[in-house]
């Protein structure tokens, strides 16, 4: 996997150096903040997602449409550009789950595409991963968060692909 963001994600910070959104979130249950954290991690990871996480409003205006709210992401005057995302979820202790399931739900969406691409019906990728159709759609679910390397891998090569890992 490359750790290689592809969608920064700052708050927006006013003229007088507040953060309405963040100061939003910090609000927040902590369950609340998690569900938020991990869609806008999914989108930072996986980026550009289509529907149904994200959807283009105008040529530099995305929505992301997570558990909670509607986050809207634009290219912003350098001024207005506040803490980032990562500090945040950092300092609430949520960085390493948020990172772990957003990773989950973009390999989901990436093998979602290369069977839609390929023409593999989930009963298909059944049968060559050696493995039930229930498994397929576990895989497929991007609220499921558990998926081994194994799996992930056996998916990956029955779609001639290779899942890369590692360390940075």
């Amino acid at each position: 996997m490359d750790d290689e963001l592809q969608l920064q994600v700052f708050f927006y910070r006013t003229s007088t150096g507040n953060e309405p959104v963040r100061e939003w979130l910090k609000a927040l249950p902590v369950t609340e903040r998690k569900l938020i954290g991990d869609d806008l991690k999914t989108a930072q990871y996986g980026w550009p997602l289509g529907m149904p996480l994200i959807r283009k409003l105008e040529p530099n205006l995305w929505e992301i449409r997570s558990h909670e709210c509607l986050a809207r992401i634009t290219k912003m005057n350098e001024q207005h550009v506040g803490s980032n995302l990562d500090d945040f979820l950092a300092e609430e202790g949520l960085l390493a789950e948020a990172e772990a399931v957003a990773w989950k739900r973009v390999l989901a969406y990436q093998i979602a595409q290369l069977m839609n691409e390929q023409r593999v019906s989930k009963a298909e990728m059944a049968r060559r991963m050696q493995t039930s159709r229930a498994a397929v759609d576990r895989l497929l679910d991007p609220h499921y968060e558990v998926a081994t390397l194994v799996t992930l891998e056996k998916a990956a090569l029955v779609l001639g692909k290779r899942l890369q890992v590692s360390l940075v």
